[in-house]
C-alpha cells in the first residue's frame, strides 16, 4: 500500500488534555449556577473519543441538549484557553515525529472533539506547520467515520491509514474503509488492531513496514 496520508486522533494519541480540561470544566460548572456532575480522572477518560454531546449529557444531565450544548460550547473555550495558556500533557516525540514524517506523507488530525481544540493543542505542540488539515466534531457535529470520508473527499486521499488509541477509533475506520494503526500509549485497549505501534518515535519504521507488505 502507497500510504500518501496520515491521519491523527488527539486525545490518548497525541496528548493527554484530562488535567487541563478537569480544571477548566469543573470551575465554569461550579459558577454556572446549574446542577451538574463535575469530572473528576475517571469520567474525563471515559469520555474521551466521544462527541461533545456525550460530553454535555455528562456533567449536565439535567438539562435539555440544546442547553447543554450551549454551555458545553463556553466550556471548550475556556478549555482552548487553558491549554493555550499553561499548556496540556503531550505524549513524547510528537514535535520531531510529525517534522520527521512530513517530508513524506501528509499529516491530518481528525477528532470527536469540540471545536479549536485541535488548534489550540498544534499551537502548544508546535506541530502547526507540518499539519495539512483537521476537522473534529465541534466543526460539523459529524461523528468520526463521516468525518474521515469527509476529509479524504476533500484532499482527495488515495491511501491514508488513521492513528489512534481506542476501539471506537477502529470501529470508525472500519466504517471509513481505512487502515488503523494502534498506539499503546493512549486511554484503550485494542489487542486485535492489525497493526501496533508502542512508541511514538517507531511509527515512521511501521509506516515504511505497511508500505512494503
Amino acid at each position: 500500500m502507497n500510504i500518501d496520508a496520515v491521519i491523527f486522533d488527539i486525545d490518548g494519541t497525541l496528548t493527554n488534555s484530562t488535567r487541563a480540561i478537569i480544571r477548566s470544566w469543573n470551575r465554569y460548572l461550579e459558577n454556572s449556577g446549574y446542577p451538574h456532575r463535575l469530572l473528576d480522572e475517571d469520567l474525563a477518560a471515559s469520555l474521551m473519543g466521544k462527541t461533545m454531546d456525550d460530553w454535555a449529557m455528562a456533567v449536565l444531565p439535567g438539562l435539555p441538549l440544546e442547553e447543554a450544548r450551549r454551555m458545553t460550547e463556553e466550556m471548550e473555550e475556556a478549555e482552548n484557553t487553558e491549554i493555550r495558556t499553561h499548556g496540556t500533557d503531550l505524549y513524547p516525540y510528537i514535535r520531531e515525529t510529525f517534522e520527521h514524517l512530513s517530508k513524506e506523507y501528509e499529516l491530518f488530525i481528525l477528532s470527536n472533539c469540540g471545536k479549536g481544540y485541535i488548534e489550540a493543542v498544534m499551537a502548544y505542540a508546535g506541530i502547526e506547520p507540518h499539519v495539512k488539515g483537521h476537522l473534529c466534531y465541534g466543526d460539523n457535529l459529524l461523528d468520526k467515520p463521516d468525518n474521515l470520508r469527509k476529509m479524504i473527499a476533500d484532499y482527495g486521499l488515495k491511501h491514508p491509514v488513521y492513528v489512534g488509541d481506542t476501539a471506537r477509533d477502529k470501529e470508525c475506520c472500519d466504517i471509513a474503509g481505512v487502515p488503523f494503526i494502534f498506539v499503546s500509549w493512549g486511554f484503550g485497549d485494542v489487542p486485535e488492531a492489525e497493526y501496533r505501534c508502542d512508541r511514538m518515535q517507531d511509527l515512521p519504521d511501521l509506516l515504511h513496514h505497511i508500505q512494503n507488505t
